[in-house]
């Protein structure tokens, strides 16, 4: 049950992903998740689409925030842990086609001289840009606010550009761009739903779970451990 270790066995590219070896497991946890976070079409606490906001009603100010804080909070978990389980993780989503090795960006040896040397093309991109600013807007631009849009512009250019070769350079850079990635996907998906789906009755979702989610996981459970069982079996010579 080590999270790491089901993570490096979906290594390789998407189609090693469990949710492509078990699509009926993922479509359950997928729902579960959703009611587990209590989110629409299964809000049964808040019911976000009547007027009234259930418990949250009695709460305003920070109190509603903290309780809104944790169901988000409660979102991210539960899509993390579903990108953990079946979509690989912190793994890239393919193989890739070429090497790649920029040494030189390791801090701990030489490399810590690419610290100044960003500084100063942050420096000169922020004058190149604040003058081309100010040139171009007129008397509509002082000085100080064309050289803070040149530095704004500059710092966004200088950070994708530090963010693209620490991406390149650093597998951990590379495996928490693919995490945060995947993981916001399915928060995406979560706060998608609430502006889409209606929300259903809770003797609907308890009857769904029972008479549907528990039968289709423990069919799932059977058939893949016969089918471990089956494919494992070693093939006797005759």
């Amino acid at each position: 049950m080590s999270m790491n270790h089901i993570v490096l066995s979906q290594s390789g590219s998407a189609l090693d992903w469990f949710a492509f070896k078990q699509p009926l497991a993922v479509l359950i946890f997928f729902i579960a998740a959703t009611a587990e976070a209590n989110r629409t079409p299964f809000d049964m606490t808040e019911a976000d689409s009547e007027i009234v906001a259930g418990f949250a009603t009695e709460y305003s100010g920070m109190r509603f925030g903290f309780f809104f804080f944790a169901e988000y909070v409660n979102v991210f978990i539960v899509s993390a842990l579903l990108v953990t389980i079946f979509f690989g993780g912190w793994t890239a989503p393919f193989n890739w086609p070429w090497p790649y090795n920029l040494n030189w960006l390791d801090a701990s040896g030489i490399g810590i001289l690419w610290i100044p040397i960003v500084l100063v093309v942050l420096f000169v991109a922020t004058d190149i840009l604040g003058a081309a600013v100010w040139l171009i807007g007129g008397r509509e631009w002082s000085a100080p606010a064309a050289f803070g849009l040149g530095f704004l512009i500059a710092g966004a250019g200088v950070t994708a550009a530090v963010g693209l070769a620490c991406f390149i350079a650093f597998d951990w850079v590379q495996g928490i761009f693919w995490f945060m990635a995947k993981t916001y996907v399915f928060v995406f998906t979560f706060v998608w739903m609430r502006g889409t789906l209606p929300r259903v009755r809770v003797d609907q979702l308890m009857g769904f779970a029972w008479k549907w989610l528990l039968p289709a996981s423990l069919l799932n459970l059977f058939v893949t451990a016969a089918a471990i069982l089956i494919l494992n079996q070693p093939v006797t010579p005759r």
